[in-house]
Parts: structure tokens; C-alpha cells; sequence
């Protein structure tokens, strides 16, 4: 299995507030049981939050999740750059991808 680096950004579309997260933790059909993200080293925040159908993403990165005792392990989706992020609580999870912000392609496409 590949060990994604420490310095890989982690991008998850929604508010990611733990009563979101809840809702979201489930098992992949690996047998991961998280949440999905976007991840990926020498990407852009841009670039990852691409294949996400919300206007708000949460970011952080692998080393952040680690740190607090999870892990970000790569699994099937949407995307090349799927994973899951596992091992933390969906209050855990939501300190690490709080503040959100607006999707940036979003931001470039909105009138000023």
C-alpha cells in the first residue's frame, strides 16, 4: 500500500462540521472506514478540490492528520486522488478542515 507523504494536502468538500462528518464516515469497499478526500503531494489546492460538487472545502494536510492520530490511506473514487481519512473523530476531523473556505474556481467565476 502507498504511504502518502506528510506534506500532501487533504481537501474535503462540505461545511465539515462533526454533524456533517457523522454523516459522511462510512467504509469503503476496501474495508477503510473514514471519509472521503481529495489528496495529493505537488498538487494544487485548486487542482484536488476540482472533482468536488461543493462551494466550500476544508484543507489541511496528511502530516496534520497524522499528528492527531489518523492517517490518510489512498482508495478507489471520483478521482486519481481520492483516499479516505480514517481514525479520528468527526470532531477531530472537523478542527483540522475548520475554517472552511470558498472553492477557488468558484471564486474566479463570481461576478465583483
Amino acid at each position: 500500500m502507498e504511504r502518502i507523504p506528510d506534506d500532501a494536502i487533504v481537501v474535503r468538500g462540505g461545511r465539515n462540521r462533526p454533524e456533517d462528518l457523522r454523516r459522511g464516515i462510512g467504509t469503503h469497499p476496501s474495508g477503510v472506514t473514514g471519509i472521503s478526500v481529495e489528496c495529493g503531494e505537488g498538487l494544487s489546492v485548486e487542482e484536488l478540490s476540482a472533482s468536488i460538487p461543493h462551494g466550500q472545502i476544508g484543507v489541511t494536510t496528511v502530516g496534520a492528520i497524522r499528528a492527531a492520530g489518523g492517517d490518510v490511506i489512498r482508495t478507489s473514487g471520483r478521482s486519481p486522488q481520492h483516499a479516505t481519512l480514517t481514525g479520528l473523530t468527526p470532531d477531530e476531523i472537523g478542527l483540522l478542515l475548520n475554517p472552511t473556505i470558498p472553492r477557488l474556481s468558484q471564486q474566479l467565476s463570481e461576478p465583483e
